[in-house]
């Protein structure tokens, strides 16, 4: 069986929220962000965790030490005010060698299904991938051939788009190894302020690229304040799905 490590992405600042605390941090219903994060590895069966920290690191380390009992490792991205998070995914890869990587961005509420989902599909890359119409210009579009994503990308065409990228995605070694040729090219043509995502695109046409579908109701983002009502609601829906079952 494969080894697998989750990484979650939390060095980023989250102005659009503020800015004054990291917003993985901030409260979701009971909890921030990250507490739903943490529980659902656990519920998925993850045991083996590292930490993307930039702004305010020592909050993120502070509450992950607390509330998480199993292996955790940390690495600081000093560049995370100037470049873009495909570095924080970089930095993750080659802490990792050999594992599969679950990519999970912090500002998102997931379901923990979602995890599950994504680890069962056999693909070298596997994007979690919520089917809908009407996506907006900030969403994350994804173009679909039955499972196999054609692209990824803010700037999809709307008669393309398919359905939204969920903000987990799963890297397995050979995946890998593409993704941090490819950053290092970026980084030495001094091309430093991409999203992960456009680094994915690159790879599309070189490596097996999945989708794990998930439902409406197992993912919401919150990019701005406006969207904490939907996290919210998804966590109500499911009030229990983030509790681990007691040993009898």
């Amino acid at each position: 069986m494969a080894r697998v490590k989750a990484v979650v992405l939390a060095a980023g600042r989250g102005v659009r929220m503020g800015g004054t605390q990291p917003k993985t941090l901030i409260p979701v219903a009971e909890h921030p962000m990250l507490h739903y994060i943490l529980e659902g590895l656990k519920i998925a069966g993850v045991d083996d965790l590292l930490v993307v920290t930039g702004f305010e690191g020592g909050q993120i380390e502070e509450f992950v030490t607390e509330h998480w009992s199993a292996q955790v490792a940390f690495v600081f991205n000093a560049r995370w005010a100037s470049w873009g998070n495909f570095h924080s995914v970089r930095m993750a890869l080659d802490q990792s060698p050999g594992f599969d990587v679950l990519c999970v961005n912090s500002d998102v509420v997931v379901h923990p299904d979602v995890y599950k989902k994504t680890l069962a599909v056999q693909a070298p890359l596997v994007l979690a991938v919520q089917r809908r119409p009407n996506l907006d210009q900030e969403d994350m579009r994804v173009e679909l051939d039955g499972d196999r994503i054609r692209q990824i990308s803010k700037h999809v065409k709307p008669a393309r788009s398919h359905g939204e990228f969920g903000g987990v995605s799963l890297v397995r070694p050979e995946a890998a190894r593409l993704y941090l040729d490819t950053s290092t090219d970026w980084e030495w043509r001094g091309e430093p302020t991409g999203y992960y995502e456009d680094v994915y695109a690159t790879m599309l046409d070189r490596v097996d690229t999945r989708a794990a579908f998930i439902r409406i109701d197992e993912y919401a983002e919150v990019d701005v304040p406006e969207d904490l009502p939907d996290a919210a609601a998804l966590i109500a829906r499911s009030p229990d799905a983030w509790k681990a079952p007691q040993p009898a």
